[in-house]
């Protein structure tokens, strides 16, 4: 992206409300990585605690998030010949009729759970290494997308019921910046913040801002922070700090049959006659300039010129 001439910090373009935005939010970050890690006071938060209170969703007893774990395929098979012949009478498969009896059908109602007080957990997404949160999905397949599986993976999927009512952080409400002139620096740092907790990242340290963040919202009251996938596009995810509140009430296990991907051409790199152009759940389509419409699976490609599959 093209710098301002005379503001080599700025972008080409780019609005002021979002130069200033950044300039807190890589404030921000400076002063949690390499500053203050506790205590700590700044612009940023200010501006968290007022749109969040703004954006406070009350989550009622009864209702059933998901958590996704991948499993080895033995696990499958022991899975299988335990509710089949092992289990406990009441608790046991018939295999001409599932008795609704026992509904861990995967793994156990402690192993569809947050890890056990023996475990040492690494650093997350919210939690400091070591704190354990619930994390938990608003779909089976958002949250199957969080535990990246590869085809032929075996998952286990347990259904997380809450148990007493929840004031959670809503920071996944949508933020209209693409065309809005009277956006604001708030707006432009609440994306910034969305940003920390919905980018897709393998290294841990990128992990304290959202850290920080999170313990903060905690430290305010909330029982949690809603925030959108880094894998699902759509998804919507969750961060329980305090998972007592909550009990893993059934599993079942799966089996990864296919993945499907979507991908467009980056500026620049699909201009030409017979280029690649888009990647629509697997299937190609290129450049093609001599015909006006493509209607395959009635994709709508207004943006991507004219394209057809070869």
């Amino acid at each position: 992206m093209r710098v301002d001439r005379e503001n080599p910090n700025k972008y080409f373009d780019e609005s002021d409300a979002s130069y200033e935005a950044r300039k807190i939010w890589y404030a921000f970050k400076d002063a949690v990585l390499y500053k203050d890690r506790f205590f700590v006071k700044h612009q940023l938060l200010e501006i968290l605690s007022k749109y969040v209170s703004e954006n406070i969703v009350e989550i009622h007893s009864k209702q059933i998030f998901f958590r996704a774990r991948i499993i080895d395929d033995s696990c499958i098979n022991d899975h299988m010949v335990y509710k089949c012949f092992s289990a406990p009478e009441g608790e046991r498969l018939d295999i001409s009729y599932h008795n609704k009896s026992n509904p861990f059908k995967g793994l156990t109602k402690e192993a569809s759970f947050v890890p056990p007080k023996n475990v040492k957990v690494p650093d997350g997404r919210a939690n400091p290494k070591y704190i354990k949160y619930l994390y938990v999905s608003e779909s089976p397949t958002t949250s199957l997308f969080e535990v990246r599986p590869f085809i032929c993976d075996a998952v286990n999927i347990a259904q997380i019921r809450v148990n007493s009512p929840l004031k959670i952080a809503n920071i996944a409400v949508e933020l209209d910046l693409s065309e809005n002139k009277n956006a604001t620096v708030e707006m432009y740092v609440m994306r910034m913040i969305q940003g920390a907790f919905s980018k897709p990242t393998n290294n841990s340290d990128d992990y304290i801002p959202s850290q920080i963040i999170a313990e903060y919202l905690k430290s305010l009251g909330y029982d949690g922070v809603r925030y959108n996938s880094s894998l699902h596009f759509g998804g919507v995810n969750l961060t329980i700090f305090n998972h007592d509140k909550c009990e893993a009430i059934s599993s079942q296990d799966f089996r990864i049959e296919d993945i499907k991907l979507t991908a467009r051409a980056a500026f620049g790199c699909a201009d030409n006659q017979g280029d690649l152009a888009y990647i629509k759940d697997n299937e190609l389509l290129y450049l093609d300039y001599e015909n006006l419409i493509s209607t395959k699976n009635n994709i709508n490609l207004k943006n991507i010129h004219n394209v057809k599959k070869i």
